[in-house]
This record gives structure tokens, C-alpha cells and sequence, in this order.
């Protein structure tokens, strides 16, 4: 494989070209935005509306091993499967998981009904709450509930209650974990810790991470499970809340993540793009190739002359187009909307290192050599 068609320029497309670069693939960007932000550092970029599936689209995709869906939109997903079909192009999606894993009520009832460890549902379940729109992932729309009466008086405010779904609030550590496979073959990778921001956005992903090997058996059996009883083909992740010691599982996405599988790539040189288009492509995995664990991190921040300001993913998804750089500002790397001169930009922040003590000696330098840029600018400003 040298060349992977990617549909979507934000927060997945923006994973999926980073890692194509890794494993050596050519990356084919297509966006309807001619600013989407991973449209900065592919190897190619073209501007089409998947939905209009114009007979120059369709050529070009024709040029790649395979495609691979990168965004959230069921229209989008359902245009690019007809044109796969038709045109016997290889696509690294699952229709039937993600249908599954997008929404929250289906996905939540597959894991009880499954006996699979979760959080316990409004309002059988004690204080505070969270409350979570069905078809949306990760934080966009949860909210927090302190009492009984928020609750119902937030269900009685919506047009339809049922689109939402209302479980205890759980404040142990959150874990990310993929699998990736077909049935009867499926691989675990690292488990990556999310770190969240106020309004539960992801505003940094760190590995190895601070669990036993006893819990991270359990969150592998639990990773395949759940991909058996969704027959996944392809890729999914899921993510839990360590409570007390027990790993329950708060939602589960069947497409390519963003942020977890840099820091899986960092932290254990598993490539997790390569190893879905050896499922796409072949049927079947290549060799597995690991290197002992490092200690990696990613995290995002927006600099501006008030000073370097952490926040979740969302800034990246609206960033203009990126650029990756290498070893500048302190940092491995970094992938940002940086510009000589400007006032404001945000940047993706990823560093590995052999021990724990080195990786937060280097994210330290890296925030002290961002402020120094800062004052620099500031003063040349006066």
C-alpha cells in the first residue's frame, strides 16, 4: 500500500494524514473546505462535495489502495460506500458498527444488555449526573446535573427527552482503548489516559498510562467483546472511567479516533492507519511491530499575547490549514496554524521521551520556551 484516499480535513482527517506520513503511505485529502485544517500538510488536497460524486472525484479515488471516511456525516459515509460498491473500491469503514456506536441509546443498550461494566442510568443511580445527547461523540452537548430536579427540569426543556441520555456522574480517571479487525481476528493497542478539559473536551492524551496489567487485560476482553457483538470490520475505540478500580464503559466509536492514535504510534511504534488498511486492503493483519514502551504525550494549546492557554481538541477543529514541524518550541513535534508574525494560533503539542521524569522535564521546558516566545513578541509589539 503507498496511497490512502482521506475524506475529511478536521479533527480525524488531521489524525489519519499525520499517520499516513508515518507509515510511508501517500495521502489524498478531500474536503469541501479549501481551508480544512489537515489540508496543510497532505501530500494532496482537492476540493469536492462527496454527496455531488462528480466523475472527477470518483477518478481520484480510484487512484488510492483505499478510503478512508475521516468525519462524522452518515450522508457523506452513505456516498462514499455507493461509490465504493459500484466502483469496487476498498474502503476502510464499517456501516452497521458505527451505526451502533453513534448513537448512544443503541450503544449504551448493547453494553448492558451485554453485562459489560457502566455507569448506572438515571434515575436509578445517586448524584451529580451526566447528561449526553444521543447522536453526537465525545464532549459536544454533555452537560452536568447536581440534583434530581436539573435533570428532569433539562428533559422537560427539550423538544424530545428520548435523544438524551442521563447517567451517574463518575470523576475517576478516563482510558481509551482500540481495536481493530475482523471477526474472529481482532488486535488491542496501547491504552491511552484522557484528560479532559472543563466542558469535558479532551485537552491532552498520555501513555503508558497508571493502571495494572490486571486492568488492562480486563479493558482488552472488554475491547473485543464489544467488537464481536457489533461484528466490527475495521476500527473502534472505547472509552472508560476507572471507578474505584472497575473500568466502565462510557461510549464506544467505530471510525478513526483523533489525538489517541498519535500517542499509541509515540508510546509503541503501532501504526494504527496501517494496520486498518491491512484489514481494508488484505482482510488480514501484517506482522506486529512494537517497540518497548515510551512515554508520550499530546496536548493542545492557543497562544496569544495573554499568554499559552490549554484547551480541548475543538480549537484544532477550527484552526486554518496546519503545518507539522519538528523540534521547535521545546517540542518533538508540533502541528499548528503558526505563521511568522501573527497574533493568535493554536498548536497540537506531541513529545515522547524514555521515562516519565524526561517527558515531563521536556513538556515543562517546552511551556516555559512558548512563554518566552510570547514576551519576544510582546515586545516587539511595543
Amino acid at each position: 500500500m503507498d496511497r490512502v484516499a482521506i475524506i475529511g480535513g478536521k479533527l480525524q482527517g488531521t489524525e489519519a494524514v499525520y499517520l499516513a506520513r508515518k507509515a510511508g503511505f501517500k495521502s489524498l485529502l478531500i474536503d469541501k473546505n479549501e481551508y480544512a485544517p489537515a489540508s496543510g500538510f497532505c501530500d494532496e488536497f482537492a476540493v469536492f462535495d462527496v454527496l455531488k460524486k462528480e466523475d472527477e472525484l470518483i477518478e481520484l479515488l480510484k487512484t488510492a489502495d483505499f478510503i478512508l471516511p475521516a468525519l462524522e456525516n452518515s450522508d457523506v459515509h452513505n456516498a462514499l460506500l455507493e461509490i465504493a460498491a459500484e466502483h469496487k473500491l476498498k474502503i476502510a469503514f464499517d456501516p452497521y458498527a458505527y451505526a451502533i456506536s453513534s448513537s448512544k441509546l443503541l450503544s449504551d443498550r448493547l453494553i448492558h444488555t451485554n453485562a459489560v461494566p457502566a455507569p448506572r442510568y438515571f434515575p436509578d443511580c445517586k448524584s451529580p449526573y451526566i447528561i449526553k445527547p444521543s447522536g453526537e461523540s465525545g464532549s459536544v452537548g454533555v452537560r452536568r446535573a447536581e440534583t434530581k430536579t436539573e435533570v428532569e427540569a433539562f428533559l422537560k426543556s427539550v423538544n424530545n427527552p428520548a435523544d438524551w441520555v442521563v447517567q451517574e456522574y463518575l470523576s475517576g480517571r478516563s482510558y481509551s482503548i482500540e481495536v481493530i479487525g475482523v471477526p474472529g481476528d481482532y488486535r488491542t493497542y496501547a491504552v491511552t489516559e484522557i484528560h479532559m478539559d472543563d466542558v469535558y473536551d479532551c485537552c491532552m492524551v498520555t501513555s503508558p498510562c497508571p493502571v495494572t496489567n490486571r486492568q488492562i487485560a480486563d479493558f482488552q476482553e472488554i475491547a473485543v467483546k464489544l467488537a464481536s457483538l457489533v461484528e466490527l470490520h475495521g476500527i473502534m475505540d472505547v472509552e472508560v472511567i476507572d471507578d474505584e478500580g472497575t473500568f466502565k464503559v462510557l461510549e464506544i466509536d467505530a471510525r478513526i479516533p483523533s489525538q489517541t492514535p498519535m500517542v499509541v504510534y509515540h508510546t509503541t511504534g503501532m501504526n494504527l492507519l496501517s494496520e486498518l488498511g491491512d484489514i481494508a486492503v488484505h482482510g488480514r493483519f501484517g506482522p506486529r511491530n512494537e517497540h518497548a514502551e515510551r512515554y508520550s504525550s499530546i496536548e493542545h494549546y492557543l497562544i496569544d499575547a495573554r499568554g499559552v492557554h490549554s484547551h480541548g481538541e475543538h480549537i484544532m477543529g477550527e484552526a486554518r490549514p496546519l503545518v507539522l514541524r519538528e523540534s521547535i518550541f521545546g517540542a518533538d513535534e508540533v502541528l499548528s496554524d503558526y505563521r511568522e508574525g501573527m497574533g493568535s494560533w493554536r498548536g497540537t503539542f506531541i513529545n515522547s521521551a524514555d521515562t516519565l521524569e524526561e517527558l515531563e522535564a521536556k513538556r515543562t521546558a517546552m511551556k516555559r520556551e512558548l512563554l518566552g516566545s510570547i514576551a519576544v513578541l510582546n515586545a516587539k509589539a511595543s
